[in-house]
């Protein structure tokens, strides 16, 4: 009986924190942001219809914390605001599901093993979820930068290898380059260092994970 309430317990805590990275990831994907209009607090526009993205940092490390169930849904629930925010704050590039939620998805399959990887090559936990967070971050950018490239062929009317150097230069122009790196130095200095936090809290009430660097 007594474990059957644990387990009840530990189930409910299970989805009161995905629901708290879920409203998080929505807060940050659609609140305005009052400083830069239009554009949320999580989607911040460096130029005509691309966005820098910060909302991955809570998306990271919720689903590095929570295990690879809970994983593919942070990263489905990533994909679906990042989708409805194309439409509130008329982002053309991204109302294609297939830009906004596939790569936030398969991001969102990676996140938990890929973390898990790096924690037990490298055997200091701030360093090692620091690498790891850097790296995803450059992966997510890839997989939205390579599906984006078939939006902005729709959009500009370009057949889709055709518009492959207009595509390159555009990202160029609004220096997206020098904007993923900056994504990715912040979530390694940032994101590592919170989530190495929260997990030696959210471990030592029940889950068994090591986490001491």
């Amino acid at each position: 009986m007594n474990k059957n309430t644990m387990s009840n317990k530990e189930r409910i805590r299970e989805m009161t924190l995905l629901a708290m990275f879920i409203a998080i990831i929505a807060m940050l994907g659609l609140i305005p942001n009052p400083a830069i209009p239009g554009s949320s607090i999580g989607f911040v526009k460096i130029g005509p219809n691309i966005e820098a993205t910060f909302i991955h940092i809570p998306v990271i490390i919720g689903a590095a914390l929570m295990g690879r169930r809970n994983s593919i849904l942070i990263g489905l629930a990533f994909g679906v605001i990042a989708n409805i925010a194309a439409f509130v704050y008329a982002s053309p590039f991204f109302v294609y599901p297939w830009v906004a939620v596939l790569p936030r998805l398969v991001f969102g399959f990676i996140i938990y093993d890929f973390t898990m990887v790096f924690r037990k090559l490298i055997k200091n936990a701030y360093i090692a979820y620091a690498v790891s967070f850097l790296l995803l971050t450059l992966i997510h950018t890839l997989l939205v930068l390579t599906m984006l490239w078939t939006s902005f062929a729709i959009v500009m009317n370009q057949p889709l290898f055709e518009s492959f150097g207009a595509y390159v230069t555009f990202l160029i122009t609004y220096n997206v380059p020098i904007a993923g790196l900056i994504e990715a130095g912040f979530a390694a200095a940032v994101g590592g260092t919170i989530f190495v936090r929260i997990a030696r809290y959210y471990h030592s009430q029940g889950e068994e994970q090591e986490i001491e660097g």
